[in-house]
């Protein structure tokens, strides 16, 4: 494999758990090949209102691809019990007493019962609230973690695809230098039936003087030679080759080019008809149709 190439893969897994003073945090990060840059986050209920935060730290992480990032947590006991305002509780105790004397009433007032009392209970989601900052704050140190394992597992992937695709690139820069040496020994069959096929054409035309015949004669003349394509597709090979090279990951231009390459081997089968040269070209489409479904998951 010639020079080094920096192919990410847009498949891969990763992960990261930590223990903190509120609770535990595991974060899963997932992802698969997308056109696009689609973006899921997950949270339970008692951490939703951390979505947006994560969402924006992830926009910048990767080029596309969509990645769907998940939170499991448990938070410590005391975080999950509804806590008393032990002030409002007694604001409304000593109300209610001063109220009972003045009443003069018998029964005892049953402090169980100002529990239902507005304010007296304060529920955990209040809480959460008053630690989002330093829960944010984990969760955003976690996620970093989850994304680096998780990008060590693309880069991996990136690797055997980098490796698979080198190959298979040598492998059809050979089958097209191939045609090209069997082109330079067919042309001269082609070009005695090309000039045979215009002779009887140019005869139809002095005969008939029928238009149509020229244009015939003008398809003919532009259409059988494949030096031009044979050009194009070692150009196109240096150009993938310089691609691959490139300190990004360049998926799309990738494809844009296998699109090219493939454009121009069709444009091969269609003018000849050399036994050999269109079993090359055979060849040369299953090793371009491989190579696509490859760079089909690159970033």
């Amino acid at each position: 494999m010639e020079g080094a190439s920096l192919l990410i893969s847009m498949t891969g897994v990763g992960g990261a758990y930590d223990t903190f003073d509120w609770g535990t945090l595991r974060i899963d990060v997932c992802s698969v090949n997308s056109r696009y840059k689609d973006i899921i986050v997950r949270c339970p209920k008692e951490l939703s209102m951390l979505e947006n935060s994560l969402r924006e730290e992830l926009k910048n992480r990767f080029a596309r691809g969509k990645i769907t990032v998940t939170l499991y947590s448990t938070f410590a006991p005391e975080l999950k019990m509804a806590s008393i305002n032990g002030k409002v509780l007694r604001n409304y105790f000593e109300e209610l007493m001063s109220i009972h004397g003045k009443l003069k009433l018998l029964e005892e007032i049953q402090l169980e019962l100002l529990l239902d009392l507005p304010g007296v209970l304060e529920q955990p989601e209040g809480r959460m609230l008053d630690l989002y900052e330093q829960i944010n704050k984990d969760a955003i140190a976690l996620l970093d973690k989850a994304l680096s394992d998780w990008n060590e597992m693309r880069k991996s992937e990136g690797e055997h695809i980098s490796s698979f695709v080198n190959e298979s690139l040598d492998k059809y820069e050979k089958l097209v230098n191939e045609i090209a040496g069997e082109w330079d020994v067919a042309f001269e069959e082609e070009l005695t039936e090309l000039k045979s096929k215009i002779n009887l054409l140019v005869s139809n035309i002095a005969l008939e003087d029928d238009p149509s015949h020229f244009e015939a004669v003008a398809h003919l003349a532009d259409k059988w030679d494949i030096k031009e394509e044979i050009t194009r597709s070692k150009s196109h090979i240096e150009k993938f080759r310089e691609t691959l090279k490139s300190n990004v990951s360049e998926g799309k231009k990738l494809s844009f080019l296998l699109q090219e390459m493939l454009r121009e081997i069709n444009t091969i089968a269609s003018k000849v008809k050399n036994a050999r040269i269109r079993w090359h070209v055979v060849k040369s489409k299953c090793l371009l149709e491989q190579m696509r479904e490859q760079i089909q998951n690159v970033e």
